[in-house]
């Protein structure tokens, strides 16, 4: 892998070879996992670029963001999708002495490690595929993507943020939330502010959030001796949910997505105390629904996927967002502290005082397509005249295809959380190695059609 930030003085420079030019946006564990699964299903050549705002990310590093625990255990992270305990496999061999010891023991598939362990991990299995394609390129750029828009030929054109364009036959947007740089500046903030006069004033500190991020930042700033006032602020006033002590398998929903949504999701919540007291979790009802996610969305009526967004998707997100037990009991300890408030996002209005550590960026005009994509050079503005981020104009299917007005944005792939409000949640690390599967293996099989038309 060549690293050719050059590209940025002169974007044209690009290989003319007639073989497909693709561009991940984003180099965290959803963009290496992208990576990966082309490099693996994609059989013809192609010239790959791997786009970041850093030149690695600080959120998947060796700072203290690497140093946080991942907010699931290893059993759920395999990059393979052929291989669910791929990690596992790839934790123990590590650590064998050779003699196959630690190859048979178990358990494994329940631990939480570091983010840079699982960072290691990508970053070898990404060089494995790489070393076995001799007909590919990849290439990293330093940059911001500003926006996307169509180009010539059917292509699309990137902007970096210095204003330079890059054009390519495909895109994976693969950036997490989509900010640019936004958990990695969360952790830059954090750190600033642990020596900064605000923390000599006194002044509150506004930690946003109720996901893993929050709970990371707020241990660190705590750990790292920071005993001054921290107000969480979160939807709902809720706290992510811890994961059971082991894997669970998951149980197939009791109802039908296209009879009663509704009864199907308040399953998840109704069923937990039963499910605990006979020896179970509501881990395993939640974890269930998401593995038939795709299926079960495409079978919910218009007027279903609405009552989804305003009532039931809040619930759905919360059963779905968990962290390492540890790491719960360790928040829960910290909220006993009179120096660590919670409130809730919803009713707390303006805030006056304080420093914001992390935004949050949940609300559908921030969605990072929404606001990357100029859609008026190539769809017509439908009439009623709403914006894509507006209404029930732009969703994401389950194999990443961006759909506008009823027809999918060509050569456009949005992946994981980058999606936004623009689907029902991906939250485990798992739902979005799917997703990237069937993209790949989807692009794999568009182009091997296109080669044999082009044969005949």
């Amino acid at each position: 892998m060549s690293s050719r930030n050059a590209v940025r003085a002169n974007p044209s420079m690009q290989p003319a070879d007639g073989h497909p030019h693709i561009a991940i946006v984003g180099r965290g564990p959803a963009g290496m996992t992208t990576a990966i699964a082309l490099l693996r299903r994609l059989r013809r050549p192609f010239h790959l670029w791997m786009i970041d705002a850093a030149d690695f990310p600080q959120s998947f590093g060796n700072g203290p963001a690497g140093q946080a625990l991942m907010s699931e255990r290893a059993g759920q992270l395999s990059a393979l999708a052929d291989r669910p305990l791929d990690f596992v496999d790839w934790l123990k061999a590590g650590l064998d002495s050779g003699r196959g010891t630690v190859l048979a023991l178990r358990g494994f598939e329940n631990v939480y490690v570091p983010r840079s362990v699982f960072r290691d991990y990508l970053t070898a299995r990404f060089g494995e595929a790489f070393a076995a394609r001799r007909d590919t390129t990849v290439q990293t750029v330093t940059a911001a993507v500003a926006a996307l828009r169509p180009a010539s030929g059917g292509r699309l054109c990137l902007v970096l943020d210095d204003g330079s364009e890059m054009a390519f036959d495909q895109v994976f947007l693969s950036t997490g939330h989509g900010r640019q740089g936004g958990e990695a500046a969360s952790w830059r903030t954090a750190e600033q502010l642990l020596w900064s006069r605000q923390r000599k004033a006194g002044t509150p500190l506004l930690v946003a959030g109720d996901g893993p991020r929050m709970t990371a930042i707020l241990l660190h700033l705590r750990a790292s001796g920071h005993s001054g006032q921290i107000r969480i602020l979160s939807e709902g006033g809720r706290l992510p949910e811890p994961h059971t002590a082991t894997l669970v398998d998951p149980l197939t929903p009791a109802v039908s997505a296209a009879t009663n949504l509704a009864e199907t999701l308040r399953h998840l919540r109704t069923d937990s105390a039963r499910n605990i007291a006979a020896g179970g979790s509501w881990q395993a009802v939640t974890d269930g629904l998401n593995c038939q996610w795709p299926a079960f969305w495409r079978a919910l009526p218009p007027e279903a996927r609405k009552r989804y967004w305003r009532h039931l998707r809040a619930l759905h997100r919360i059963r779905s967002e968990r962290i390492a037990p540890e790491l719960h009991g360790r928040l829960l300890r910290d909220l006993r502290n009179p120096a660590t408030e919670l409130v809730d996002a919803r009713v707390i209005g303006t805030v006056a005082d304080g420093v914001l550590v992390r935004r949050r960026g949940s609300q559908r005009a921030d969605v990072m397509p929404g606001r990357l994509i100029d859609c008026r050079e190539d769809i017509a503005r439908p009439a009623d005249g709403l914006l894509p981020e507006q209404g029930p104009t732009m969703h994401v299917e389950d194999d990443g295809r961006l759909i506008r007005w009823g027809a999918a944005a060509p050569g456009l792939h949005v992946l994981g959380r980058a999606a936004g409000c623009l689907r029902p949640d991906i939250r485990l690390f798992a739902d979005t190695v799917r997703q990237i599967y069937r993209a790949a293996t989807r692009l794999d099989a568009l182009r091997a059609d296109v080669s044999s038309r082009s044969r005949a």
